[in-house]
């Protein structure tokens, strides 16, 4: 008669104490606030003025002979405005559940993360929904050969007129190349990249990377790796990209003064939660703690003429 083993005399299966498993995804995956750089409001909604740019690309200087009057030269100023909305939610844990819990956790930071995720997917979905689409940017091209036709596709080719448009057009020149994972795989695998590397350095994707942005003359490459489920939570699952199968090309500034442009910022209003604001608190009549989350934003568009979109580019 063979001995018992653990299994056997073993009751109830035990909890892993030092595991639990969570389909969180990392704030890597994600653009929109590396994308349009945050900026404090004292105000909920506004405007902020905005220098006209034909004044400063035409002549103003004139010949001028000693006592003449002095050739004047003005500026103008435009307005654009932003509205932020506010957008919480809040976690319970009854104390049943804390009182029931077999796993050894902390059931706050579960509901901390949950609250956060739920974050960064709105502000992903958000800009997905209200930028990476035609009719926003200074140029839509919605004719360029797709980027994974290997034969025909010319990327580079396609990003560096867009870079010369924008530069044309502003007097940047952009720094922020943003796609979706599927348009990444095709730059990655597209045999014009790799060809300007295939001498000097292992085609490995940190290399391709690097010698995409030494190419393009850009400083940020922001790949949307963000997927979500656009269902209710009794619906079957199934998850999709946020941002799929275009790019958009920006000049990006996240320190934009006075005097600087850039194309699109996210605008905070600390009292509504601005990025992101969390709190406890007791609600005795549910017999549960209660972690709120909220925020409040508005990411908006300052200069359209920073941005060059490529739309269904694989």
């Amino acid at each position: 008669m063979a001995l018992p083993t653990i299994n056997d005399v073993q009751l109830v299966e035990p909890v892993l104490t030092n595991m639990l498993v969570a389909y969180r995804q990392s704030a890597e995956r994600f653009v929109a606030s590396r994308a349009f750089p945050a900026v404090p409001v004292s105000s909920d909604s506004g405007s902020f003025p905005k220098l006209t740019k034909k004044y400063w690309f035409t002549e103003g200087l004139a010949e001028r002979a000693p006592g003449d009057p002095f050739a004047s030269v003005e500026y103008g100023i435009e307005s654009g405005t932003y509205k932020t909305k506010q957008w919480a939610a809040d976690h319970a844990i009854p104390d049943e559940i804390r009182a029931n819990s077999q796993i050894p956790m902390e059931l706050e930071r579960v509901g901390v993360e949950l609250l956060g995720q739920k974050s960064l997917i709105r502000k992903e979905v958000a800009f997905a929904a209200d930028f990476m689409k035609t009719g926003v940017w200074g140029t839509d091209n919605t004719s360029a050969t797709d980027w994974d036709d290997y034969t025909s596709g010319d990327p580079v080719a396609d990003l560096m007129l867009a870079s010369e448009a924008i530069s044309n057009a502003t007097g940047y020149m952009p720094n922020t190349l943003i796609v979706g994972h599927i348009v990444h795989r095709a730059l990655m695998n597209h045999p014009d990249v790799l060809d300007r590397i295939k001498y000097v350095m292992a085609a490995n994707q940190a290399n391709i990377r690097s010698a995409l942005l030494s190419v393009l003359g850009i400083d940020n490459y922001l790949v949307s790796r963000a997927t979500y489920a656009n269902i209710n939570e009794a619906g079957t699952f199934a998850a999709t990209p946020i941002i799929d199968d275009d790019a958009l090309l920006i000049y990006s500034n996240p320190s934009a003064g006075l005097f600087d442009a850039t194309a699109g910022k996210t605008f905070v209003w600390a009292p509504g939660g601005g990025e992101g604001t969390l709190y406890r608190y007791r609600e005795n009549s549910r017999h549960a703690d209660i972690i709120q989350h909220k925020e409040q934003w508005d990411q908006a568009v300052v200069a359209a003429d920073l941005g060059y979109f490529f739309s269904d580019i694989v």
